[in-house]
């Protein structure tokens, strides 16, 4: 894994250990985690988060099974339901706030179908990160897809007052073996230089709160432009090529910004 790639699980790491790619957490070990976290995990309704193993219910009943249970369905040896426990353990508050929105938008009489809201909510809870910085000009470096400015011209600038939060569960699986193109959709926050003090677990609490708070206020007016894309290949010492200025010439996966979006960067 590299120094880059690290930085993506940071906040995952004590928990994945140094555990074999193909060894996912089993459904037991999600539970035991979820039971010994700072914050126990639990729904807008209070039930705490259990894993229980997927089939035999409808999909569409997902999201209003957890609010009204805690009951996950989860696969087991599956990485990418795996990391989905894992982000119930890690940013508890963020994942009740986005289950909270998708059954309210089902509640609403949107039904099962996924609208523009839900449609939001789903990218972020699989793709979603949030990258906070002290450096408002870093950050409107990379709202403006100033990717080389950004990520390389300014690193040395940015490194020690910057720090990205992969939150979404499918961008953390494809991180275990990185491709051309994996995108993140993001929000971007500035804090105070003093944020960087703070321990890490105490910076991720404060993030986590903060996210579910957004989600909240949002509420159904969320949609899918509410969230920047970022190459997450680009971070620096995701891959190796990132130490070279003109990695990020490649337009093909650095597009620059404009009105039509960035069609072709998937988020895993």
């Amino acid at each position: 894994m590299t120094p880059g790639v690290r930085a993506l699980f940071a906040p995952y790491l004590a928990r994945i250990g140094t555990r074999r790619r193909e060894d996912p957490p089993d459904i037991p070990e999600l539970n035991a985690m979820a039971a010994s976290a700072p914050v126990v995990p639990r729904t807008a309704g209070g039930s705490a988060i259990r894993f229980i193993p997927a089939g035999g219910m409808p999909a569409a009943d997902y999201e209003t099974t957890i609010l009204r249970s805690g009951a996950v369905p989860t696969r087991p040896s599956n990485w990418h339901d795996a990391f989905n426990g894992l982000v119930w353990c890690t940013f508890p508050a963020t994942k009740s706030a986005l289950n909270a929105s998708h059954d309210a938008q089902i509640a609403s009489g949107a039904g099962p179908e996924r609208g523009s809201a839900r449609d939001a909510l789903t990218l972020f809870d699989e793709c979603g990160a949030l990258v906070l910085s002290s450096d408002p000009d870093w950050i409107d470096l990379l709202r403006g897809h100033a990717w080389r400015e950004a990520l390389f011209d300014a690193r040395s600038r940015s490194a020690a007052r910057c720090e990205i939060l992969v939150v979404g569960h499918a961008s953390l699986d494809a991180l275990r073996q990185p491709f051309p193109g994996l995108c993140a959709k993001v929000l971007y926050r500035q804090v105070a230089e003093a944020w960087f003090d703070q321990a890490p677990s105490l910076r991720w609490r404060a993030a986590d709160a903060w996210l579910a708070g957004w989600l909240r206020e949002r509420g159904e007016t969320i949609r899918a432009r509410d969230f920047a894309p970022l190459p997450l290949l680009g971070w620096p010492g995701v891959v190796a090529d990132s130490a070279v200025a003109a990695y990020y010439d490649d337009t093909a996966q650095f597009r620059p910004r404009r009105r039509a979006g960035l069609a072709g960067l998937r988020c895993a």
